[in-house]
């Protein structure tokens, strides 16, 4: 009898031992995963990165942990600083913010986040402002949750900004910058949360610009795909980025003063 029962013992004891061991196995791949999802961002396309290297009127350079998409041959006098959502690299952006700086004369500057959510950093707009005199006007902005961390800076540094503009994007309800605003959301967006979306829209100016694309999704703000909960579109890439920047580049023309004076 007393045999058996120090065999059941160990039996348990082993088996407690090998449900520990698989624990610790499933918490370090766990882990692993965890380390794996926030370190590996989603980067744009090639082809679209390579869109804009060959653009002879745009100039792309990438210093100090900043993209930045300059006028060709121009002094721009407005820029903007443009945060990208959780898990998207910058090089997402390049293709469709492109156009603001081969039509409108605007600079755009993209810095890369910790851990890629613009939330560990939302005043990452004070560096490149600060560094960069030249430019007398500023916007900030920014794609999902890069958008609502834009809106956080716009909203504590009303000298600095000129204006906000938010792509499938929302504000924090104790965020209302009164700068002119630029909305814009997709109509095949399935990850924007349109029931907080439609209830922060009253926090926006009155005059605040807000337009849905149709056909465009989540990731189509950018150049990538990995975009958990986006479903497919209905139009490509190449047509949802034309069609933001016939929304877009109108927009900033008619508020940076070099447009404004030429016109």
């Amino acid at each position: 009898m007393e045999l058996s029962r120090a065999a059941v013992r160990g039996a348990v004891r082993s088996n407690a031992e090998r449900v520990a061991v698989w624990i610790l196995a499933l918490a370090l791949v766990g882990a692993s995963a965890g380390t794996w999802y926030v370190t590996t961002p989603l980067h744009g396309s090639d082809a679209s990165i390579e869109t804009v290297r060959t653009d002879e009127r745009v100039e792309l350079t990438h210093r100090n942990g900043v993209y930045a998409l300059e006028p060709v041959g121009e002094n721009p006098t407005a820029g903007l600083v443009f945060y990208p959502g959780g898990r998207v690299h910058p090089d997402a952006y390049l293709a469709a913010l492109a156009p603001l700086a081969a039509q409108a004369d605007v600079a755009v500057y993209i810095p890369e986040m910790p851990l890629g959510f613009a939330v560990l950093n939302p005043d990452a707009a004070e560096e490149v402002v600060g560094s960069r005199s030249r430019i007398e006007q500023w916007f900030v902005g920014g794609h999902s949750l890069g958008g609502a961390m834009a809106c956080r800076y716009a909203d504590g540094h009303p000298e600095q900004v000129d204006g906000l503009v938010l792509f499938a994007a929302y504000c924090e309800s104790d965020a209302t910058p009164a700068d002119p605003t630029l909305s814009v959301t997709g109509s095949a967006d399935t990850v924007l949360d349109r029931e907080t979306y439609q209830a922060r829209r009253s926090d926006l100016p009155t005059d605040a610009m807000v337009v849905e694309i149709r056909g465009m999704n989540h990731s189509e703000f950018g150049s990538y795909t990995g975009q958990r909960g986006d479903r497919q579109a209905p139009i490509g890439y190449r047509t949802a980025h034309d069609r933001l920047a016939g929304v877009v580049v109108p927009w900033f023309e008619n508020r940076t003063e070099g447009n404004r004076t030429a016109g």
